[in-house]
C-alpha cells in the first residue's frame, strides 16, 4: 500500500491507522479488523473503507460525532455529549449536573434538559449558576438573590421553563424565598422571612 487516504479527525488517532496500513500487501489486508477496531469506537457514528488495488491507495471515510451540550456527571466531571447522550470529551463547566452515566451514555432526558437550558437567555444563567438534575424525577435550581427552585421531573424541564420565565416577569418572583412546581396544576410560593 503506497498511500492512504483518511479525513482529518477529532478523537481517532489517524497515525496508527496509517502506520498499519502503509507498507501492507494490498491482497492480504484484514479490513474487517481494521473497520471493527475504528467502529469499536463510541465516537465514530459511521467508518467506510475503500480500497483501490490498481492506485494501491485506501481510503477511509470517517464520520465522527458531533459535541452538542454540556453535562456534569454525578459526582464526576463535566462532559459533552452528542445529540443521543454519547460521552464525548472533558468539557470546563456544566449548567445542569448530577447526570446518571451508563455504557459511555447519559440518559436523552438529561440531553434535551442541557438543550432547553442552553436556549435560555443569559441573565437565567447568571441568577442559576447550576440545575441539580441528581434526582431525575425532583431538578433544583438554587440561585443567587433568587429563589429556589423545585422544577419537578426532568421531562418537564422546558414546560416549567416557560411558565417560570412569565411568572418571574408580572409576579416579581425575586420576593419569594422557593418556587415549587411539583404539583400538578398548582405552583407553591413560599415568600423570604
Amino acid at each position: 500500500m503506497r498511500e492512504v487516504r483518511i479525513p482529518a479527525t477529532r478523537y481517532l488517532a489517524t497515525e496508527k491507522l496509517t502506520g498499519f496500513l502503509l507498507g501492507a500487501n494490498v491482497l492480504r489486508l484484514e479490513l474487517r479488523a481494521l473497520h471493527s477496531a475504528i467502529r469499536g469506537d463510541i465516537r465514530v457514528l459511521k467508518a467506510e473503507i475503500r480500497v483501490r488495488p490498481l492506485a494501491q491507495r485506501v481510503e477511509l471515510m470517517i464520520v465522527e460525532r458531533t459535541p452538542e451540550v454540556i453535562v456534569g456527571l454525578r459526582d464526576g466531571p463535566a462532559v459533552w455529549v452528542d445529540a443521543q447522550g454519547v460521552i464525548l470529551e472533558p468539557a470546563e463547566r456544566a449548567w445542569l449536573v448530577g447526570a446518571v452515566a451508563e455504557t459511555g451514555r447519559v440518559p436523552g432526558a438529561y440531553v434535551n434538559a442541557a438543550r432547553t437550558l442552553g436556549e435560555l437567555d443569559p441573565v437565567w444563567r447568571a441568577r442559576y449558576p447550576v440545575v441539580d438534575a441528581s434526582d431525575p424525577r425532583e431538578v433544583v435550581a438554587r440561585g443567587k438573590d433568587a429563589p429556589t427552585l423545585i422544577l419537578g421531573p426532568i421531562g418537564q424541564l422546558g414546560s416549567r421553563l416557560a411558565i417560570l420565565r412569565l411568572l418571574w416577569e408580572r409576579e416579581g418572583l425575586g420576593r419569594y424565598a422557593v418556587v415549587d412546581f411539583r404539583l400538578e396544576d398548582e405552583l407553591i410560593l413560599k415568600r423570604k422571612r
